[in-house]
């Protein structure tokens, strides 16, 4: 059974590939948060901050690693610049290098789509000019630069994701799922009619257990099919929530001010990335990766969305909310539970 390194093995897209893949390897996990896999089999953990080269070679060392699923980021609201560098960055410097001097078979790295910020009224191809403005886009696009130019480069792939959603999926869309939960109506900002892509987390280990036998470099946009506006993919998520609630919308100039305003007073977790996305199209082309992997997606946007809602009603019933990773958290309402009370 081959040895896979996974990093951010508390989050929940390493959770959920593991769950996928695990009767097929050996996983050992590395993350700087706790360890959220104690009852997984064939799974050893050290809790180990991928900015640390000297304790990561220990573990290539000690492990033999056959494969690296590279998954650990800072996101877009860390602020700590240097941070995000570091871990986007940097740390998939150390990542690589170290895989190329132990000759792992394969290198698998997780980019973003937020590497596009612009409001696209197109697919997204893979050679498109980023327009990145933030930390995080820039420090995964630097990544990816880094990685497809390495003298180790026909053992990498790397898979561009858009919003990954999974079962365990939270943070932001834990907002949604609140409102709906208190019978409140969903406020969005203008029209609603932009489109944003997903990506359920279970689709990328199919995609990621394809690549294992290609030779790269190959960099994949990845993501659902049939992509419907924000809107229709709400309404779907209301009426599969038996609400009696509507979508209702705030002019897009005050809406986005108003964001503006209440998170420059830290009042709520929406920032200029945010703000920009809430209101833009972006789709990414996936033709290449289901030609070259002969891959499809399993489930749309607004099926992950529902199957996400409902086993977050199921995690509120059994009380699944301690000791998670970022990513998994529940985010308080705080000022938005009062769109409750607007008309």
């Amino acid at each position: 059974m081959f040895n896979i390194l996974i990093t951010g093995s508390s989050g929940f897209l390493a959770e959920e590939v593991m769950d996928h893949l695990q009767s097929k390897y050996f996983f050992i996990g590395i993350d700087r948060e706790l360890n959220t896999n104690k009852k997984r089999k064939n799974f050893s953990f050290f809790r180990c901050d991928i900015n640390n080269p000297k304790k990561l070679e220990n573990i290539f060392i000690k492990k033999k690693i056959s494969y690296v699923f590279h998954f650990a980021a800072e996101l877009l609201d860390e602020k700590d610049e240097k941070k995000i560098w570091d871990t986007n960055f940097y740390a998939t410097k150390h990542l690589i290098n170290l895989s190329e001097k132990y000759k792992v078979k394969k290198f698998i790295f997780t980019s973003t789509f937020s590497i596009f910020t612009k409001n696209y009224n197109y697919k997204i191809k893979e050679n498109e000019k980023h327009s990145a403005f933030e930390p995080y886009g820039l420090s995964k696009l630097k990544a990816e630069n880094y990685l497809v130019n390495h003298s180790y480069k026909k053992n990498i792939i790397i898979f561009r994701c858009p919003v990954i959603i999974g079962n365990n999926r939270l943070d932001k869309l834990g907002i949604i799922f609140d409102l709906i939960n208190i019978n409140s109506n969903i406020w969005l900002i203008g029209n609603g009619e932009n489109k944003v892509h997903y990506i359920y987390s279970k689709d990328i280990a199919i995609a990621i257990l394809k690549s294992l036998n290609i030779t790269g470099p190959e960099l994949f946009n990845i993501g659902s099919d049939n992509v419907l506006s924000t809107k229709k993919i709400f309404e779907k998520l209301l009426v599969a929530a038996k609400s009696k609630k509507t979508i209702r919308h705030f002019p897009k100039f005050i809406g986005l001010m108003a964001l503006k305003i209440l998170h420059f007073f830290k009042l709520v977790p929406f920032g200029p990335y945010h703000q920009k996305i809430l209101v833009s199209n972006i789709v990414l082309n996936t033709s290449k990766i289901k030609k070259v992997l002969n891959w499809k997606p399993t489930l749309t946007n607004h099926e992950m969305m529902i199957k996400c809602y409902k086993n977050y009603n199921q995690s509120l019933k059994n009380k699944k909310f301690k000791n998670l990773s970022s990513s998994k958290k529940r985010v308080n309402l705080g000022i938005i539970k009062l769109l409750k009370y607007l008309p």
